[in-house]
């Protein structure tokens, strides 16, 4: 039973959203073999200035559609979480 919570910046349309909520569960469910229908998912939306995501020297660029994925989970194997966050970034590109 992952608890996935998602902060974003303020702007989003329902349709993005929706998106999003969909997208990360079929990852969550393939990277961690989740069984279907356990979802568990809370969006918090942001004024821009409460949330301060700044590069650390990686020459990532970032945007105000920064996301922010936080989990709670049991134990998790190296591979399982970096499957999970590979395949995050994938489809939303």
């Amino acid at each position: 039973m992952p608890l996935m919570k998602i902060d974003m910046i303020k702007g989003r349309n329902q349709e993005e959203i929706t998106k999003i909520l969909d997208i990360s569960y079929q990852v969550m469910l393939e990277a961690f073999g989740a069984p279907e229908g356990d979802r568990y998912q809370i969006v918090s939306q942001h004024e821009e200035y409460e949330m301060q995501i700044l590069d650390t020297g990686l020459g990532i660029k970032r945007t105000n559609q920064v996301l922010v994925f936080s989990l709670i989970t049991r134990f998790r194997t190296v591979d399982q979480k970096q499957t999970l966050y590979r395949n995050l970034i994938s489809p939303m590109h």
